[in-house]
């Protein structure tokens, strides 16, 4: 018998949210949203939160926000009219959007939340830490799934950065759940070497240490990586094995640039241990980025299945 987390990656998801502020890339990302695989019976709730207003009228008020809500649904039941299965939710709620999607996804045991992104800056730099995506990946406890414009299809080049934790492992399941079963999925592990980069330098070694140093740690992270990977191997599941040595940041990037991902996954634990990394791919990455995160004990999922405890990450 597959464990759990196996069993899981077989799945659709269960439990969809997107949140909609009626721009164009909120557009994307409920586009993106409707290309995801839903198991059945599972319910898609699509969110608008406006801000706490006297009254009902300017361009922010309920009453608008009420009617474009009320649009986005009716379109959304009508793209899903092949699944009377699903069950399409609207929620129109008011306050702060962190906070408010926070609740709901604890209410609901929504397993991702789909947001969209700006479209990027040129040259492309790091989100600012106070930003609407940054605060809902860094206060919303689930997964949060970043779009970017224009989903054509559903995933095929996903590439998943691991750094061998329990967060790397449910973002690796994640995914899997996301691309259909025939989809190759690449599976990245960066060894960071600034420390002894910086060592050498300082030291003025030849280049010939560095360079054997650099080989030896590739060899022991593809060994580790091949024996991550094993369990899911035997599922079927084609994987592929990339490993980089360097800066992380730079290193997903590049990966993921080259072999013209069109998802980009990461995993974190409750407290995102390196909010830089995550501002960085955020803020840079060409294609949608999913920040994988472990659902919180408090949320309400569905049959009845045990949330994990968190977890710290490497």
């Amino acid at each position: 018998m597959l464990p759990e987390g196996l069993l899981r990656a077989q799945r659709g998801l269960k439990r969809v949210a997107v949140a909609l502020n009626f721009s164009l890339h909120s557009e994307f990302a409920l586009a993106r949203a409707l290309r995801l695989p839903l198991a059945h019976g599972a319910a898609f709730s699509v969110l608008h939160v406006s801000p706490p207003l006297d009254g009902h009228k300017g361009p922010d008020g309920t009453v608008a926000g009420e009617r474009c809500l009320r649009r986005a649904v009716t379109s959304t039941c009508r793209r899903l009219r092949h699944r009377p299965d699903v069950d399409v939710r609207e929620e129109l709620r008011t306050g702060d959007a962190p906070g408010v999607a926070g609740a709901l996804v604890k209410e609901q045991g929504a397993e991702v939340l789909v947001v969209g992104r700006p479209p990027l800056k040129y040259p492309p730099e790091p989100l600012p830490d106070a930003c609407m995506v940054m605060r809902l990946v860094r206060e919303v406890d689930t997964s949060v799934l970043v779009v970017v414009p224009h989903p054509g299809r559903v995933y095929h080049r996903p590439l998943v950065a691991v750094s061998f934790s329990r967060e790397s492992r449910r973002a690796l399941e994640l995914t899997l759940r996301l691309c259909p079963p025939s989809t190759p999925v690449e599976v990245l592990h960066v060894v960071d070497t600034r420390e002894e980069e910086a060592a050498f330098q300082r030291e003025d070694a030849p280049l010939e240490q560095w360079l054997r140093l650099r080989q030896e740690r590739e060899d022991a992270a593809r060994k580790a990586l091949g024996r991550f990977l094993a369990p899911y191997r035997e599922t079927g599941r084609e994987l592929g094995i990339r490993v980089r040595t360097g800066d992380p940041q730079e290193g997903i990037l590049a990966e993921s640039l080259e072999r013209d991902s069109d998802l980009l996954t990461l995993g974190m634990s409750s407290v995102p241990p390196h909010p830089a990394l995550i501002q960085g791919v955020l803020g840079r990455s060409g294609c949608d980025v999913l920040i994988s995160r472990h659902v919180a004990p408090s949320a309400v999922l569905a049959d009845g299945e045990a949330p994990p405890r968190p977890v710290a990450h490497d």
